[in-house]
């Protein structure tokens, strides 16, 4: 059968089946890589319901946030009102209570020096 064959028939043979297992090859090729594509579809659309998901979530969590700063306020808002509150009563004490209290004190402690000196003045007599 290959007797009377030439050199450029068997080289063209050659070729033939050298294309042949390409085609082959190539079609492997192209079917994994179909199925590549179809993995990366279904990822990514798993992806997108991932992402949809925490977008609904992170919606969720910024209302959270949100109510959660509106009440520090508020209770800041009511620890400064009590602070204020404080303050007044500390100053209306100081003002009607000590600092009378302390004048009192201070002629008590004077009267009794003046006492003490008369007293003193007198036993020296």
């Amino acid at each position: 059968m290959f007797e009377s064959a030439s050199l450029w028939e068997a080289g063209i043979l050659l070729i033939g089946v050298a294309f042949v297992i390409g085609a082959i090859y190539l079609a492997m090729t192209l079917k994994r890589l179909a199925k590549t594509m179809e993995d990366v579809n279904a990822i990514i659309t798993d992806n997108r319901r991932a992402i949809e998901q925490i977008m609904s979530e992170v919606e969720i969590i910024t209302k959270s946030s949100s109510m959660v700063v509106e009440d520090v306020q508020e209770s800041v808002g009511a620890l400064k009102n009590s602070i204020i509150n404080v303050e007044k009563t500390v100053k209306t004490s100081k003002n009607y209570v000590l600092s009378p209290m302390l004048k009192t004190v201070t002629y008590a402690q004077a009267l009794l020096r003046v006492l003490d000196r008369k007293k003193t003045k007198t036993n020296k007599r």
